[in-house]
């Protein structure tokens, strides 16, 4: 019986080590999903792949344009060619006694960028957070739940 939980119990450390931070997650608001990858120098990266509002609102002053990185502090950057669809918005994330330090988190929405670290709740759960500080004091945390179902938005698996 003690082999048999013991299996079990590396059989679900091994199956949740292999989904690990890696993934797609539906932010907490709804409104994106991230794809998280690691790189081969073992970064964690992560781009905007799906948007609820891909164009701007009705009422906005841009209405009906692709959402782009319009408040982005660099003018340069502010370019309608430089849509948030695709964006990386997570980068330089280490695993470090199993949380993800040491990076950033960019808001489009407000053109802001923060210190970035990351953890997981459990396998399908995950909580963002960008500081102001880089010890991550003063900041913000968003939760995420890894989207499982990705027919649902037309994302395709990696």
């Amino acid at each position: 019986m003690k082999k048999l939980i013991c299996l079990l119990f590396l059989f679900g450390t091994v199956a949740f080590a292999k989904t690990g931070y890696e993934g797609y997650w539906m932010m907490d608001d709804g409104k994106f999903i991230i794809k998280i990858e690691k790189t081969k120098q073992e970064e964690y990266v992560g781009h905007v792949v799906w948007l609820k509002n891909l164009y701007y609102p009705k009422g906005d002053k841009m209405e009906g344009i692709e959402q782009y990185d319009r408040n982005n502090p660099d003018k340069n950057l502010r370019v309608k060619s430089r849509k948030v669809m695709g964006l990386q918005i997570v980068g330089e994330l280490y695993e470090k006694n199993g949380k993800l330090k040491d990076g950033w988190v960019y808001d489009s929405w407000n053109g802001k960028l923060y210190h970035g670290s990351a953890k997981l709740v459990d396998e399908d759960h995950l909580k963002l957070r960008g500081s102001f500080d880089k010890i991550g004091i003063f900041g913000i945390s968003q939760k995420a739940e890894r989207v499982k179902d990705l027919k649902k938005y037309n994302l395709k698996e990696f």
